[in-house]
């Protein structure tokens, strides 16, 4: 039997805490059967990063947009530079992008601007969409009540309740998760993920952040999506090669045919 491949849906290769690594970490994730990273940016200023990122290796790719906590540095030539980037052979989609209320001193007006126009863009023109959500789903299902949305949106490192996690299936949502369901404490998290269909489920690590249980207190890297893999396969009683194949299912499908 094959080994077991995975697709990191939602990393941040970019960040500096892998400056002067990034060949290493790439070898390590193929190693692990991690074949394919895709990178998402918090801002404009980190695109040309992620897409040399995915021009260097094979198995990575890019997403691209304005994460809440970087709203200030959206402008008026926002949306068509990232048109442009969207160009690219490697770039799939915008992400990411959302909501995050978990800090004082934030501005949700300019959140809800940059989300909603963001998100809208991408619903226009049906492109592949991440969301950050951090407490803050009431005005989520608002904004995205009144917006068009793309037909595949992903709620990355889903932290909602059960509840949550049903309106959103609902109006067509995937979710995805990382090192977070492992922990000891996640019982929210084993809850939604043994209710949501295999079908709207991804892997992701979010490194350098929350890296799984047995690696808590490292930096976070692709190699060890396969750790999740384990707990998941588990949690749903299937074996790694079966969830390797559904979930490989789920990536082709969600981001299309730059996906290779």
């Amino acid at each position: 039997m094959s080994k077991p491949l995975f697709t990191d849906v939602h990393a941040h290769l970019q960040d500096e805490k892998f400056a002067g690594e990034l060949d290493d970490i790439v070898f390590r994730a193929y190693q692990a059967g991690v074949y394919r990273i895709i990178n998402s940016t918090s801002n404009l200023n980190e695109a040309e990063k992620v897409i040399k990122i995915a021009e260097r290796h094979e198995g990575c790719y890019a997403m691209v947009g304005i994460h809440p906590e970087d709203d200030e540095l959206y402008s008026s030539e926002t949306l068509s530079i990232i048109e442009e980037y969207l160009q690219h052979p490697k770039v799939l989609g915008i992400g990411e992008i959302g909501l995050d209320y978990h800090y004082d001193g934030i501005n949700k007006n300019r959140q809800i601007k940059v989300f909603q126009e963001q998100l809208n863009f991408a619903g226009e023109n049906q492109i592949p969409v991440e969301i950050h959500v951090r407490d803050a789903y009431s005005d989520f299902f608002e904004v995205i009540s009144e917006v068009k949305l793309p037909d595949k949106k992903l709620l990355h490192c889903f932290s909602g309740s059960k509840e949550i996690a049903k309106r959103a299936l609902d109006i067509g949502f995937d979710f995805s998760i990382g090192g977070v369901l492992t922990f000891a404490n996640a019982k929210k998290a084993v809850e939604v993920f043994s209710y949501v269909p295999l079908e709207s489920i991804h892997l992701e690590t979010d490194c350098p952040y929350l890296a799984p249980q047995g690696k808590r207190g490292q930096r976070n890297e692709p190699a060890y999506v396969p750790i999740v893999a384990e707990f998941l396969a588990k949690l749903r009683g299937l074996t790694i090669e079966q969830l390797s194949e559904v979930l490989a299912k789920n990536a082709y499908e969600f981001f299309g045919k730059k996906l290779k």
